[in-house]
């Protein structure tokens, strides 16, 4: 069973979902377990998908179980599998184009101190199926589109293979300036957009909303009943309908356009959700930071340096979480093993959630015998 102590770990995320804290500060950190043949699966040298099997589900799970039971949970850490067709699939649902890696590995997030591995997919940049704002119908989930199809069908799967090992989350949504820019061929296209057609990008993000509720409602109905609450690529839990919500290409614009084109959109997830995070990624999305611990009803913010920027340490960001806690939201702070006293010494514990991976089981254990987590 690897829901190990699963009805404990919930309390510990109710708490944190309500920027409030129990005994401790929770702690999520995840390792290989004590074994040569586990360290040989995490590797990836044994279990990688390649491209002509990225829809053969009952291998793609197999190889996320495998990770699994590869794998030492502690802490608050539990394993979940999402349907992971690329970061631009909900575009695809729309029809726009993606390409596949030639081999990747299933779903499963170390953190943000491990290396990124390969993208599942990518868009096709350049090959935009909005040509223009007079004709709005291609935003619109197709119910026979493909790629959403199988997202269904991915889910409805793990579900029955899961029996209560591991949890089954919702796929990555790419929402708001980030779908629209895949649409419109390039983040570049849409940053024009604003100046030259600012009433039909206001259009289009209306029917995107309507396409984002599509998704989550549908995907969130097969879920429903079958396990309690939900979870996705942030491998937190939700108590109910939750998600990570973000628009990373709204690092190219204003506070004052992000205001004025995409807020509403942004909004309108928040409050259709009863738990939800802003995935803030990259020093360059921080000028929204203030705008967006304003919205009443996020409950939390996970902040990601971006690339090349990890190893910077968690020391520098210090008085980015001190402004979130400020506000009264909940944080998911990522760091190395040796910077958590650290990390506790700094920020309050009230809604504080410290994300790691380490070595080894036995050195996890150690830091959470250490940390008395």
């Amino acid at each position: 069973m690897l829901l190990e102590n699963w009805e404990k770990i919930k309390k510990y995320y109710k708490a944190w979902w309500n920027c409030q804290v129990l005994d401790k500060v929770p702690i999520w950190v995840v390792a290989p377990r004590n074994d040569p043949q586990s360290r040989e699966i995490l590797s990836g040298n044994t279990i990688k998908i390649r491209r002509e099997e990225r829809f053969n589900k009952e291998k793609v799970i197999g190889c996320a179980e495998k990770i699994f039971q590869a794998t030492f949970f502690g802490g608050v850490a539990f394993p979940c599998y999402w349907p992971n067709f690329g970061t631009d699939v909900f575009s695809a649902y729309m029809g726009a184009d993606i390409e596949f890696s030639p081999v990747f590995l299933p779903t499963f997030h170390w953190g943000a101190n491990e290396e990124e591995p390969p993208p599942v997919s990518w868009a096709k940049w350049n090959n935009p199926i909005l040509t223009d704002y007079s004709d709005l119908s291609v935003i619109q989930i197709k119910d026979k589109n493909f790629y959403w199809q199988k997202t269904k069908e991915f889910i409805r799967c793990a579900l029955e293979r899961s029996q209560g090992n591991y949890l089954v989350g919702l796929t990555d949504i790419h929402e708001g300036m980030d779908s629209l820019a895949v649409l419109r061929g390039s983040p570049n296209q849409v940053c024009l957009d604003l100046i030259d057609n600012p009433e039909g990008v206001k259009k289009a993000m209306k029917l995107l909303w309507k396409a984002i509720h599509k998704v989550y409602e549908e995907s969130y109905q097969i879920i429903a009943g079958k396990q309690e609450g939900t979870s996705s690529w942030v491998n937190l839990w939700f108590p109910g309908k939750g998600y990570p919500v973000q628009n990373d290409f709204t690092c190219l614009i204003s506070t004052s356009m992000y205001q004025e084109f995409f807020l509403e959109e942004l909004v309108n997830e928040i409050n259709y959700l009863d738990y939800s995070i802003y995935h803030l990624d990259g020093p360059d999305a921080l000028k929204h930071l203030d705008m967006l611990l304003e919205i009443p009803r996020l409950n939390a913010v996970q902040w990601v340096p971006g690339a090349g920027m990890v190893k910077e340490g968690a020391a520098r960001w210090i008085p980015i979480y001190q402004k979130i806690q400020a506000k009264k939201k909940a944080v998911q702070v990522f760091c190395q093993p040796d910077e958590v006293d650290f990390v506790l010494e700094n920020l309050k514990p009230e809604g504080l959630l410290i994300f790691t991976s380490c070595s080894s089981e036995k050195e996890a254990k150690e830091l959470l015998s250490h940390t008395k987590v």
